[in-house]
């Protein structure tokens, strides 16, 4: 089966959300390899209970007695739930049942030369054992069985030949097979492994992104609604360009979710800039903006953008500040964005980090980069990343 793919221009369904859109396709493929799993496993199984056959042929020409049917009907019946349990066992309790299955050969070897089909299954058993060395001890014991009942009870070519000759690569081709089963399982553990691992990276990247978009969006929206409340009674001129102004940031803000459900939402850091000068003004802050012209990947862009979009955003509603500060700058090696601000910050007093600072971070850190946040008269957050390596 082929890994499973996400299919990066879904649309979500009105009864999932996002996340839970991504993780479908995956958690299908996901239910079809153990199903896969499942039947491999019974069909390897069962299918040495066609062996027992053998031990009916001698009937198909001789009618047996009544006390010698009644013995076979009882010995097929346990011998299946003895197969069936040796099916949940793969211990010491194995060992058990293949030296079941190898003396219920030799007692009915007098009488069948077909019980030697118990004895391959016996020896076919092995292959249920955790490792190949405990399978091989296990073929091993089964020999020593056959040989040391012949000592005692000289037992009849017919069935003794047989079971010589075919049990060792009976029970070889069974251990190579289970081996590969296992094998093929292990893969595709690990195939549902890293698909649960895509799946849970494409629900935080959703999570980050999504965050980012509508928590600096609704603040501004937050701000505007606010002042447009104030103005309704003053100045409808003004309060209708407020409004106009929530409309269009709503707009942006539903643009800006499909894109980013999309997995094709980048920012640019001109247009951060601006709406955060506008969001800015709107909460009453000042901002000083000192941008040093120089070339930025594009990969480096989007995580400053966000950076920068995420910090206003805390100022706006957090740090009650009347100035704002952003600087950056670079050097041949790496490209630096401080923002800071002079809010109200105790400097003795731990920042609590939510979705937005752990998002930034994490994005700075999947870039070999750095974040340093700072409380001394306000809050300042230096982010540096590495110009090397990135495109």
């Amino acid at each position: 089966m082929k890994p499973a793919k996400v299919n990066p221009g879904f649309k979500a369904s009105s009864n999932h959300s996002p996340a839970q859109a991504v993780s479908l396709p995956l958690a299908e493929n996901e239910v079809n390899d153990t199903g896969v799993m499942a039947d491999k496993s019974k069909s390897s199984a069962f299918f040495w209970l066609i062996l027992p056959a053998f031990f009916l042929l001698k009937y198909t020409s001789a009618i047996p007695s009544a006390t010698e049917l009644m013995m076979v009907i009882a010995t097929l019946a346990g011998f299946v739930i003895l197969f069936e349990y040796s099916l949940q066992v793969n211990d010491k309790r194995l060992f058990a049942c293949i030296i079941t299955a190898t003396m219920t050969g030799i007692i009915w070897a007098p009488y069948n030369a077909g019980a030697a089909a118990f004895v391959m299954l016996g020896a076919g058993m092995c292959q249920r054992l955790k490792n190949t060395r405990a399978a091989c001890t296990a073929l091993s014991m089964v020999y020593a069985i056959l040989l040391m009942a012949n000592a005692s009870l000289e037992l009849p070519s017919e069935f003794l030949l047989p079971a010589l000759l075919f049990c060792l690569p009976v029970a070889l081709v069974a251990i190579l097979l289970e081996k590969y089963r296992r094998t093929d399982d292990q893969i595709i553990m690990q195939r549902e492994e890293i698909a649960n691992q895509a799946r849970l990276a494409e629900r935080e990247r959703i999570s980050r992104d999504i965050h980012d978009v509508l928590g600096h969006t609704l603040s501004v929206i937050v701000l505007k609604a606010d002042l447009a409340r104030k103005l309704i009674n003053t100045d409808l001129g003004a309060c209708s360009h407020e409004l106009i102004a929530i409309e269009h940031s709503a707009r942006n803000i539903l643009r800006e979710v499909r894109s980013t459900v999309r997995n094709n939402c980048t920012s640019s850091l001109n247009a951060e800039l601006a709406t955060a000068k506008t969001a800015l003004q709107a909460a009453n802050v000042n901002m000083t903006a000192l941008i040093e012209q120089c070339s930025i990947p594009p990969s480096l862009e989007n995580v400053i953008a966000l950076a920068l979009r995420e910090a206003v955003t805390n100022i706006i509603r957090h740090a009650r500040a009347s100035k704002c500060k952003i600087t950056l700058s670079s050097d041949s090696k790496n490209i630096r964005l401080t923002i800071a601000d002079d809010g109200t910050v105790q400097a003795n007093r731990a920042i609590r980090k939510g979705c937005g600072l752990s998002g930034m971070a994490e994005r700075t850190h999947a870039l070999q980069g750095s974040i340093n946040i700072h409380q001394a008269n306000g809050l300042s957050i230096t982010i540096s990343l590495p110009l090397k390596g990135t495109a």
